[in-house]
């Protein structure tokens, strides 16, 4: 990374506009099971509750990324994992930075950042900011627990004016891709992301998505779209932000082979099984001496099927290490083929 270079960041105050609807008696009787709701002026809804105070208790570890890409400026956000000042965001927020300043909410002081590690694959990267301590923290959810229609609050950093956006996930194990800023004109590919109807902007892209205690539950990424939006799932990442909080690297298994994954739709429509198709193979790597080509469809991992809520990325994180043998099944010309290869261990690669 080139030197780091300050940036000086202007606060930019976003204002959140809702309408409300008064209404001094609202009855309503169902045919099926006769019974009377009343909605009066004072109720207090408690779902909006929730959100308020999630927002209030996750703003204050919320920080904004003012990263130097020459010829531009471009502002993020992340949020402090440690009280010493250990920052997640994702790739895209510090992707190809000449230089990083981290925004502390009620801190005047600008703070200079450096890249700790990150993975390109689950799209996660931690940046650290130096002899700070007593920070706020947020800790991340059970995402096993992650469910569609839960609500959801994106949280941005102090630069967008702590900006809430509150919404829920309307879908969970999507294929998302984002602008690759190492590679115009290149998307990089995440598996099993979450789909949300919350737009996320660049300068909330990084932050966290928090469920109503307050909990990450995701990683927001920046969306094109202005209707929704997507996050990394906190089932992806949160390996490698363990990795990165106590060893400073990230290491995975590998197959020795560069994939991308076969969604149910693409299956459909390319007359292939779902899972992960390999697309290059390392040479004398393990993939390649297993016998795997270019073009098979990897479907099971030992016992573990392949699939868009299982993708090869993170089983080759959460549930296999490096040396570790494992039987890999595979698709070729409509055949089901096994082959028998040894893990390596890696930094992933982009």
């Amino acid at each position: 990374m080139r030197p780091i270079v300050a940036v000086a960041a202007g606060l930019v105050v976003t204002a959140l506009v809702s309408a409300a609807v008064t209404l001094a008696v609202i009855r309503f009787q169902a045919r099926t099971n006769p019974q009377e709701v009343n909605l009066r002026n004072g109720v207090t809804l408690t779902q909006d509750s929730a959100i308020v105070q999630a927002a209030a208790k996750g703003r204050p570890a919320v920080v904004s990324i003012i990263t130097q890409r020459q010829p531009t400026i471009v502002r993020g956000s992340g949020y402090f994992a440690t009280t010493d000042g250990y920052i997640v965001t994702n790739v895209n927020v510090i992707a190809d930075a000449s230089g990083m300043t981290v925004l502390v909410p009620g801190d005047s002081k600008a703070h200079d950042a450096r890249l700790v590690d990150y993975d390109c694959q689950t799209g996660v990267a931690v940046i650290k900011v130096d002899q700070v301590s007593g920070l706020p923290t947020l800790g991340l959810a059970d995402p096993t627990a992650l469910a569609q229609g839960q609500v959801i609050v994106a949280v941005g950093g102090p630069a967008e004016g702590g900006a809430v956006a509150p919404g829920y996930v309307s879908a969970l194990h999507r294929v998302a891709a984002a602008k690759d800023p190492l590679s115009a004109g290149r998307l990089i590919q995440f598996s099993d992301t979450i789909q949300t109807n919350v737009a996320i902007g660049d300068g909330t892209s990084g932050g966290p998505l928090l469920n109503v205690q307050s909990q990450v539950v995701g990683i927001a990424m920046a969306s094109p779209a202005t209707l929704a939006g997507f996050g990394l799932n906190v089932a992806d990442v949160q390996d490698d932000i363990q990795q990165i909080l106590t060893t400073g690297k990230v290491v995975v298994s590998s197959i020795g082979a560069t994939t991308t994954d076969v969604t149910p739709d693409g299956a459909v429509l390319n007359g292939l099984p779902e899972g992960s198709q390999v697309v290059t193979v390392v040479p004398g790597g393990a993939a390649a001496t297993g016998g795997l080509r270019t073009g098979d469809v990897i479907t099971q991992l030992d016992d573990v099927r392949i699939d868009a809520a299982h993708p090869l990325s993170q089983l080759l994180r959460s549930r296999f290490h490096p040396n570790q043998r494992v039987t890999v099944t595979y698709s070729r010309g409509g055949s089901s083929t096994q082959a028998e290869l040894k893990l390596t261990a890696q930094h992933p690669s982009c």
